[in-house]
């Protein structure tokens, strides 16, 4: 129970009128650790409750008389910081002493901002790098040097969307600080990375090899020869969800599937980063309240968002990066409750399916087939693997190294025979496609 914390008085009150009796595990392990001033890196699967992990320990170490800067959360994005301001908020609402915290996002009246901080100095503060450069290094109005504990939420988005000197800039400013940094994802060299500028860090990672979440069901259906638009029409009408975010890759392709499902009758909102804040706002505001069953969004909703009731988790387009192939689907199953993610592949996303079996991902392959999600036979990658083997034998053996190489000559052969085995496998997936085209044309007569 979070009794056993010895919690202030309204943080208890504030945790039982959101209904949190029991903490989770990381919960657990961060903070008993954070309370004893530990520097930490935590790594936890997405909707594990890693907000509270750090938000409890920090009210429980603030002094509410102290007009001052006290803490700094450092996020990536303004949605982020947005959620993050509003569940301190749920907690520090009971407390008997006003708690100033003041949230430090794009998309809001600078002049207000500036005006408002020389009148009162907040006593937490949560910001973008970017806005936390402008207003504490360029204006030097925000001073969060007098911070003695530092958060970076969703670490590996801000350092990976920060530039290296605003970074500098920012962290220079504190001194003699405890640092907490979380993601679900923080990969060893940002680890590395961490260890530079923060000593002696200890590493909580609930996640090791393993990023795979018991709660969701993953599955994987082809598209190739099909219209992706009909498919994605027919699955949602199968799946039926409660919520369900659809992911594309691109603002455009975003727009293209928002404006296609409207025209086939669904409704739908759609999140990407060109809204303005304000829009963008309205829109989350109209999720939580009912009013959308479907929201096509881009990558900018998959860190942080927690809207609550997310059923299903589409990915239209499968995102380069399988670390945000994770977070997309970490947005349904939150807190224990179970979700489907449904992924389109083509046949060339094999390597990107392996990697996933790698990371601990366990999916399923399934076609819609007269209105219904069928599972089929796994892909036989030994066959699969054997014969692009062979190709790539045959073609690095066309290329033979002669006696005396010239200078340069061993990167422009390899160069070549990547490009022709690309090209053979290329030819034979689709040869593959033709041969079952052809098949089918001859069942169906």
């Amino acid at each position: 129970m979070f009794s056993k914390f010895k919690f202030k008085d309204y943080i208890n009150e504030g945790l039982a009128s959101i209904g949190f009796k029991v903490p989770t595990e990381i919960q657990e392990e961060v903070i008993p650790k954070a309370l004893d001033k530990v520097n930490i890196i935590g790594k936890s699967k997405t909707g594990t409750g890693k907000t509270h992990a750090f938000i409890l320990p920090m009210l429980q170490m603030l002094d509410e008389e102290l007009d001052e800067i006290q803490a700094t959360i450092i996020v990536p994005t303004r949605e982020l910081g947005t959620q993050i301001y509003e569940q301190i908020l749920k907690i520090t609402k009971f407390s008997l002493t006003p708690i100033n915290c003041k949230l430090y996002v794009g998309g809001t009246d600078r002049q207000v901002e500036l005006n408002k901080i020389n009148k009162k100095s907040p006593q937490i503060v949560i910001g973008t790098i970017g806005k936390l450069n402008d207003l504490a290094i360029k204006e030097n109005i925000l001073k969060i040097h007098t911070s003695k504990l530092v958060i970076i939420d969703e670490a590996d988005m801000v350092f990976e969307m920060s530039e290296i000197s605003d970074l500098d800039k920012v962290f220079s400013r504190f001194n003699d600080i405890q640092v907490m940094s979380f993601s679900a994802t923080i990969p060893n060299s940002l680890i590395d990375f961490l260890n530079k500028y923060f000593s002696n860090n200890v590493v909580i990672d609930l996640i090791g090899k393993n990023t795979q979440k018991e709660e969701i069901d993953h599955i994987f259906i082809p598209t190739k020869n099909k219209d992706k638009n009909s498919l994605l029409c027919s699955l949602l009408n199968f799946i039926n969800p409660y919520l369900c975010l659809i992911f594309a890759n691109t603002i455009k392709e975003v727009n293209e599937v928002s404006a296609m499902l409207s025209q086939n009758g669904f409704k739908v909102a759609k999140i990407t980063g060109e809204l303005e804040s304000r829009e963008r706002k309205q829109v989350l505001k109209r999720i939580k309240d009912g009013l959308y069953q479907y929201v096509v969004c881009s990558d900018i909703a998959s860190r942080g968002l927690d809207i609550v009731g997310v059923s299903h988790v589409v990915n239209f387009s499968l995102p380069s990066d399988i670390m945000y192939y994770i977070h997309r689907i970490g947005r349904t199953a939150r807190l224990n409750q179970t979700g489907q993610a449904i992924s389109f592949y083509d046949y060339e996303d094999e390597e990107y399916l392996s990697n996933l079996k790698k990371k601990g991902l366990n999916y399923v392959y399934m076609s819609l087939k007269d209105g219904e999600l069928v599972k089929t036979r796994e892909r036989n990658y030994t066959q699969k693997k054997a014969k692009n083997e062979a190709i790539e034998e045959a073609i690095h053996k066309k290329y033979k190294m002669p006696d005396k190489v010239k200078p340069g000559y061993r990167k422009k052969r390899k160069e070549i025979i990547n490009k022709e085995i690309k090209k053979a496998k290329k030819e034979r997936i689709n040869e593959m496609y033709r041969k079952r085209a052809i098949q089918k044309r001859y069942e169906d007569r």
